[in-house]
């Protein structure tokens, strides 16, 4: 049985948080499809602290015979160090790092392993709409270094989109990896984002009070999680009142908010505008609720939103919060962009719109609701079958276990381009050697 050391982040879905981020899906995703596959694991926990009320402390349990979970803070000073003793104490026969953050940990150790680096999102887009939104490129360069460490390291790569896929052999090819040691070499896999039914979801316990200032007969629009630098906090503001004006039983309703550390200000303009509106009372913000109790919400809810600024990110990125609205059956709207996105469209999950058409799409859904059209029906039956087919954990992080079955390292492994004047003397020769004495002349001449 191989052992498999996988590196990714907490807080996991099964733990019951404030928050339920996206990092901790993705590790949960390769978690589950791992464990399925018959491998022997040891996880280890980066933790996000922000997620918790109070720190997490350095930890290890033995959760089964084939599966331990290790937690280290990622605030630890540590860190590297800890990653590292619990990497040469299991002997493992290869690394999984899910998650840019992970990822780049791992990149750092002393390792002779096969490495498979998840990289769940294009970090320089994530870090070109934060520069945006803060006004400032200073952090970009901390980006930069975190890619292109895992860039050199990793033997594999998993992006969450076609287009990331394209974007990381991009930055392969200018770093020189795309060389002739690798070229029938695949390196890049797309996983995308994965999501199966929680352990009490099902059957989960009815919290009314969180819906006390939203009456009975309301149509309720769900906004789910935060506010981050891609959202386009206008176009969804503009849809959503521009909606409210035709439709008197519309609600919004909102979980999340500004995110800690990364981006307040999108949040904070939405509730502004929220605030000296017309409609400010039928705009219900729930905060940050606890994991257990999100499945009353979705139970409550009528339909999904979804609203992206157009920017890199959105091309490359990819979106939980719709994949867990069609888990629950909610008809979605979203504006195109995401490659999920066209998913919903293509899949008819619901409706796919450009920004300027948000409050069309949800009189388009309340109307649906209001005379229980089947097309408004269909959406969420329709959700939901595309989830259980070609997003549960097996199929979509089945080019990692196909490569686990054939393990090995990326065949430029070790090679390093030569560069500067004893490259250009080496090419020079064997230009020489191929085209002969007068092209080589007339070559030079050029160059001169």
């Amino acid at each position: 049985m191989q052992k498999v050391l996988l590196v990714g982040n907490a807080p996991l879905p099964s733990e019951n948080t404030s928050s339920r981020p996206a990092a901790g899906l993705r590790t949960w995703q390769f978690l589950q499809a791992l464990l399925a596959a018959g491998l022997e694991v040891k996880l280890i926990c980066i933790a996000m602290p922000e997620c918790y009320e109070q720190e997490p402390t350095y930890q290890t349990e033995q959760i089964s015979e084939r599966y331990s979970k290790v937690v280290i803070s990622k605030q630890d000073v540590d860190l590297v160090k800890r990653v590292q003793h619990e990497h040469d104490a299991i002997k493992a026969d290869l690394i999984v790092s899910v998650n840019t953050f992970p990822s780049y940990i791992v990149a750092q150790l002393d390792s002779e392993l096969p490495l498979w680096a998840d990289l769940n999102g294009w970090i320089m887009a994530e870090a070109q709409a934060h520069a945006f939104k803060t006004d400032t490129n200073d952090y970009l360069p901390h980006y930069l270094e975190m890619e292109n460490t895992i860039l050199k390291e990793a033997d594999k790569f998993s992006v969450v989109s076609d287009a990331q896929k394209f974007t990381v052999l991009g930055e392969l090819g200018a770093m020189g990896r795309l060389n002739k040691e690798s070229f029938a070499y695949n390196f890049v896999q797309q996983v995308a984002n994965g999501t199966e039914w929680f352990e009490g979801e099902r059957e989960a316990a009815d919290f009314p009070e969180l819906f006390k200032n939203v009456p009975e007969n309301a149509f309720v629009a769900l906004w789910l999680g935060g506010y981050n630098t891609w959202v386009d906090e206008e176009a969804l503001f503009k849809g959503v009142v521009e909606a409210m004006r035709q439709c008197e039983k519309l609600y919004f309703v909102s979980t999340g908010g500004g995110i800690k550390g990364l981006d307040n200000k999108t949040f904070t303009k939405f509730k502004y505008m929220i605030d000296n509106s017309e409609f400010s009372e039928r705009f219900v913000f729930l905060g940050w609720v606890e994991t257990e109790q999100i499945p009353y919400i979705y139970k409550r809810a009528h339909a999904g939103l979804n609203v992206d600024r157009a920017c890199v990110e959105t091309l490359t990125g990819a979106r939980n919060r719709i994949n867990e609205m069609m888990k629950f059956g909610l008809p979605v709207v979203t504006t195109l962009g995401s490659e999920i996105s066209y998913e919903v469209m293509i899949n008819s999950c619901g409706l796919g719109v450009q920004s300027g058409a948000v409050g069309e799409a949800i009189v388009r859904m309340y109307e649906g609701w209001r005379s229980e059209a089947g097309d408004f029906i269909l959406y969420g039956q329709k959700g939901q079958q595309y989830i259980q087919e070609k997003c549960n954990y097996r199929a979509t992080v089945r080019p990692l276990i196909e490569w686990i079955a054939n393990l090995g390292v990326a065949p430029d492994r070790g090679v390093r381009l030569s560069s500067g004047i004893y490259a250009r003397v080496r090419g020079g020769m064997r230009y020489l050697r191929e085209k002969g004495v007068k092209k080589f002349m007339q070559k030079v001449r050029q160059k001169l």
